[in-house]
């Protein structure tokens, strides 16, 4: 069947880029992981240039998950737009009410990483940086719900890679933009991030393979035009 509206996505990245920034074209714009002053500059060149708009359009930026190299360009953005910042609600559930003092935890990290490397990835909400992502955001997110005024687009809550990972879907387009919870920067096929919780990774693979996909957008490496790319597929552990 084919699509029945036509692709929204346009890919805001070059080769220098760290991660995947991209830009969804609705009546107003939302921008999805701005990695870094670099995409954000080539942001504003496009939608100028290319699509003829204003940044001024942009109404909404989301945050996949808030990991470093898919948040620097945020506060480049705030120079020319007041769009609001949007991640996960599942982000701040699954950081901790508390503050780490002093140098315990670079310490308990270190250790952690060393001897227990699965138990390490849930280290980073406890980190200084986790809470400061958590501070560039505005929205929070709660899985299934549409995009605030873009309701075309689903919230997918991908928890796996991290504890906040989201993916955006829209059953229209059959668009997938889905953060780390796959890369294809290995290779033509999406590798996906399982991470250290694999029973959630398993929960979010038998979601979004049910999803009807065509067009695949990974926070790094080459988006997939295909059908059913999800069906191809490798897991690194």
């Amino acid at each position: 069947m084919e699509p029945d509206q036509r692709r929204m996505v346009h890919t805001i990245t070059d080769r220098f880029s760290m991660a995947n920034t991209y830009l969804i074209e609705d009546e107003r714009l939302v921008v999805v992981d701005p990695g870094s002053d670099l995409n954000v500059r080539l942001l504003h060149n496009y939608i100028r240039q290319f699509l003829g708009r204003s940044p001024q359009d942009i109404d909404l930026v989301v945050l996949t998950h808030l990991h470093t190299n898919h948040t620097p360009g945020v506060m480049a953005l705030k120079a020319f737009c007041s769009a609001p910042v949007a991640a996960s609600a599942l982000a701040r559930r699954a950081a901790p009410k508390i503050e780490a003092k002093g140098g315990m935890l670079p310490r308990i990290s270190h250790f952690a990483g060393r001897m227990l490397p699965d138990a390490f990835q849930y280290l980073e909400v406890f980190s200084s940086t986790y809470a400061e992502q958590m501070r560039l955001v505005d929205l929070w997110l709660e899985d299934v719900n549409g995009l605030p005024e873009h309701p075309d687009w689903r919230i997918i809550a991908s928890p796996g890679y991290t504890p906040g990972s989201l993916c955006l879907y829209n059953p229209f387009s059959q668009e997938l933009i889905c953060g780390d919870t796959f890369i294809t920067s290995e290779g033509e096929v999406p590798h996906l991030h399982a991470g250290a919780r694999r029973y959630l990774f398993r929960e979010t693979l038998h979601l979004l393979r049910s999803l009807d996909v065509r067009y695949l957008y990974p926070g790094h490496g080459r988006p997939i035009l295909a059908r059913s790319p999800l069906q191809r597929y490798g897991v690194e552990w």
